[in-house]
């Protein structure tokens, strides 16, 4: 009976999540276009651990504050990069990989039977949904960000999967200029979102910054909660963002 329940109210909840993404949808209509999507051409191996060295998945891993046992979501997978560095920190928890391209879909349940990944599992979405199936404590768009076709709509999605006191997390290139120089060529600079445009797009969704990181010195690395869920302490952390990232409704 309890379950019934939860399944009547959250289909309650998404007829009017509907409803206010539409409106929000319209408002936010040709603010920016997506960047194109990721070509499906997995890394190999060896790229790896080439990659640890400005992407520091130890640090991005250690702000989430992953738990044994948690669910967490690695929206727009790509090639599994962060995959398994997920998968040991939730332990017996779960992995879920999310892509939306088939060829990336098939290339990281490959890479995950092949590495022994038992709990994960992967999942293709489309452009304006997420079947999870499971809610989930944490999601994280690391360099996915700037491919959603319809930011507000997804992300609205994706908030209807969080278990409550479940966070968001946004990780993605600065747009010029980059004072520290990035050590790779992409993605191009006209592809790159300004961390007040997520902001304000992730406001819209129903989500709300409260702390930027600094661990990543040539990326934007956020956390988003609900809004709803916005105690007097998440408030007092978002006081300390820069005022130009305190984000207006759309």
């Amino acid at each position: 009976m309890v379950h019934s329940a939860r399944r009547i109210t959250r289909t309650t909840g998404l007829a009017v999540l509907a409803v206010t993404v539409s409106a929000v949808v319209a408002a936010c209509a040709g603010v920016r276009r997506p960047a194109p999507l990721s070509p499906p051409a997995p890394a190999a191996p060896d790229d790896t651990n080439a990659r640890d060295v400005w992407q520091h998945p130890a640090a991005v891993i250690a702000q989430m504050r992953l738990q044994p046992g948690h669910v967490v979501v690695d929206f727009g997978a790509g090639d599994g990069y962060l995959v398994g560095h997920l998968s040991r920190a939730v332990g017996g928890g779960k992995v879920i990989a999310v892509e939306v391209q088939p060829a990336l879909v098939d290339h990281l349940r490959a890479r995950a039977e092949r590495d022994g990944l038992i709990n994960v599992k992967v999942v293709q979405s489309t452009e304006v949904s997420v079947p999870l199936g499971e809610l989930a404590d944490r999601v994280v768009l690391l360099h996915t960000y700037r491919e959603l076709a319809q930011p507000v709509q997804m992300l609205a999605a994706i908030k209807h999967w969080l278990k409550p006191g479940g966070r968001l997390y946004v990780v993605e290139f600065l747009p010029p200029p980059d004072p520290f120089g990035m050590p790779i060529a992409f993605p191009p600079e006209a592809d790159r979102v300004a961390p007040e445009t997520i902001e304000a797009e992730l406001r819209g969704a129903g989500f709300v910054a409260t702390q930027r990181y600094a661990v990543l010195p040539h990326q934007y690395f956020a956390m988003f909660v609900p809004e709803e869920e916005l105690t007097p302490a998440l408030a007092e952390d978002r006081s300390r963002l820069p005022a130009a990232a305190t984000p207006t409704s759309p």
